[in-house]
């Protein structure tokens, strides 16, 4: 074969290995295949890395990978359905929106709080982080689908939610992590929290993907979004516009931003995979 048709062959095996229609062992045996006859030819391997891909590649293929498996939108709803029985039930208007913690107003003007206030507001707090845990959780989730469609071709249920389950414990401490290096950033002047919440955008696809622990999945994050930072920032403004418009919607508006939230999901996850350095040992779901 010539040069161009195996460089040709090795940009479509790229693809294949991004939309997920063969294992990460078939990947690595066909590009060193292909690589050595390259090198045979007196050649630099070719790079036909999907980093080449344009951003509205990556869009498309997230499209597709969710029309080819719906299942991904799964997580996305019953978090959204917790979330939104929880939020129900501490108080929330018919337009998806917070009343907000007031005091009571009696005849004379607002109540001092009493202890059933203070109970109340213990409460709210303590529903604030199990929604905060759910939605890790099933973030989580969409994430191991995405690496068990890509790795193995197909999306097992039980095994992708055991998989992130698993992933817990580095998945809560590295967002403790990163809300801490954003909070930092934000109270010492707003731009570099964004920024500082930009560059770790992928750390949980760092845990997930490639079973990085939390200060490790940092550090790829922040070097992966280095590379690629307007791309992920256009996903990132793209994603906020969406969901805050369809979280405007009554009574389905949080479902319906989750359900956006997963194909985000999965297109960050695919860019992880077509700009990050593989792992060498990393754990396949």
């Amino acid at each position: 074969m010539s040069r161009e048709e195996i460089r040709e062959k090795l940009r479509k095996l790229e693809e294949s290995f991004i939309e997920g229609r063969i294992s990460e062992e078939t990947y690595k045996e066909l590009k060193a295949k292909y690589e050595a006859e390259l090198a045979s030819l007196g050649l630099e391997p070719a790079k036909p890395s999907p980093s080449a891909e344009g951003l509205g590649d990556l869009f498309s293929k997230a499209a597709d990978f969710c029309s080819s498996n719906p299942v991904v939108f799964v997580p996305p709803i019953l978090s959204g359905i917790i979330s939104a029985i929880i939020n129900l039930i501490l108080g929330v208007s018919p337009f998806g929106m917070f009343r907000g913690l007031r005091p009571p107003v009696g005849p004379s003007g607002p109540v001092v709080p009493t202890p059933s206030l203070y109970g109340f507001l213990a409460i709210t707090a303590l529903a604030s982080i199990a929604i905060a845990i759910i939605t890790l959780v099933f973030n989580g989730w969409t994430i191991a689908m995405v690496k068990h469609g890509i790795e193995h071709n197909f999306i097992d249920i039980n095994a992708s939610f055991s998989y992130a389950l698993s992933k817990l414990a580095p998945l809560l401490a590295a967002s403790i992590l990163v809300g801490i290096i954003r909070g930092i950033g934000l109270i010492l002047c707003i731009i570099p929290g964004l920024i500082a919440a930009i560059l770790l955008a992928l750390t949980l696809q760092a845990v997930i993907v490639d079973d990085y622990g939390a200060v490790e999945a940092l550090s790829v994050s922040y070097n992966v979004v280095k590379r690629n930072f307007f791309e992920v920032l256009i996903i990132i403004i793209v994603q906020f516009v969406v969901e805050a418009i369809l979280g405007l919607i009554p009574y389905v508006g949080t479902i319906l931003a989750g359900l956006a939230g997963a194909y985000f999901t999965v297109l960050l996850t695919l860019l992880y995979y077509s700009r990050r350095e593989p792992k060498a040992s990393a754990i396949t779901v």
